[in-house]
């Protein structure tokens, strides 16, 4: 695992600590802002063994609205939250997650992982993968040959991992469709360097470069492809890949080259840069606005190709 050293986690843990500090309230609000329009979605906390021992992984599974539906294996979408790698933001996707368990008729499982600089990479992959392998060992609670991944920014990032480098070891798992909303793809890359023509609060490069730090310490691991999804083969990927990037957002440059890597002709690809919009643009938005409409776009589409791949 990826160290820090000591005097570097305690300037990366006062920092994590103040910025958790700092968005708290403004996450909150958000929040209660989305659980009051997400129809009160019928979810339970779920704990998923994870590789530590007497460590779990909490999660949120949604069910679809369909009490009366006799009781069989539905199909599943995983999500990660967003977290620039150092929020506890478990449940801050409940619109989407609600939306897609009613619309779909599917369960949706948003899960937790760790976060640095307390436990940085590979943690939180290592959580994706065990969040994994208990999906598999659940063929009576979930239909296995029908388990999608989705993501949100750093989440995102772990969605477009565990679709691709860690595929191999999840037997009998396929996964053929990983959902990715402005997901940072190349964390090699300087943050400084990271530009797009019309910025809207764009994550400072200052920040992006704390959030780096915290998660992979370690330079030369940056390019791993479990860290950058950008460097894996494309081989490796599903059958679909829908990204999603915003126009202000200064990562959005390398969400769309990952899809235009993967446009090679082997998989259906989505590749959509949403107009007028930042970075975690989609929490707690107003009705009528241009955020919201964003939202409603990129939420059909990624509904609808649920949908599609699922047969359903």
């Amino acid at each position: 695992m990826a160290r820090h050293g000591i005097f570097q986690y305690i300037r990366l843990k006062f920092l994590a600590t103040f910025f958790r500090f700092m968005i708290s309230w403004r996450g909150n609000t958000a929040l209660l802002k989305d659980l009051a329009i997400s129809d009160n979605p019928r979810r339970k906390l779920v704990q998923i063994p994870s590789r530590d021992a007497g460590r779990f992984i909490k999660a949120w599974l949604y069910s679809p609205p369909d009490p009366t539906t006799p009781q069989t294996k539905k199909p599943l979408l995983v999500n990660w939250h967003g977290s620039g790698f150092i929020f506890p933001s478990l449940g801050k996707d409940v619109v989407f997650c609600s939306k897609v368990a009613r619309e779909t008729g599917a369960l949706v499982l948003d899960a937790d992982y760790s976060k640095g600089p307390e436990v940085p990479f590979p943690g939180a992959v290592h959580d994706v993968e065990d969040t994994l392998k208990w999906v598999a060992s659940q063929p009576e609670q979930f239909d296995l040959s029908r388990i999608a991944v989705s993501g949100f920014s750093a989440g995102g990032n772990l969605a477009l991992v565990a679709a691709s480098s860690l595929r191999k070891q999840l037997s009998p798992l396929e996964i053929p469709l990983v959902i990715s909303v402005y997901p940072p793809t190349d964390i090699a890359a300087d943050a400084e360097a990271k530009t797009v023509p019309n910025p809207i609060k764009p994550i400072p490069a200052h920040v992006a470069t704390i959030f780096n730090d915290c998660y992979v310490p370690e330079i030369a691991l940056r390019t791993d492809p479990r860290v950058s999804p950008i460097f894996t083969d494309p081989k490796l990927f599903p059958p679909t890949v829908a990204i999603f990037t915003c126009e202000g957002d200064t990562l959005a440059p390398e969400g769309i080259a990952l899809g235009q890597k993967l446009d090679d002709g082997q998989r259906k690809v989505i590749n959509i840069n949403l107009k007028g919009v930042h970075h975690g643009f989609d929490h707690g938005c107003d009705p009528g606005t241009n955020e919201w409409e964003q939202r409603e776009y990129y939420q059909k589409i990624s509904i609808d190709t649920i949908k599609e791949v699922f047969g359903l």
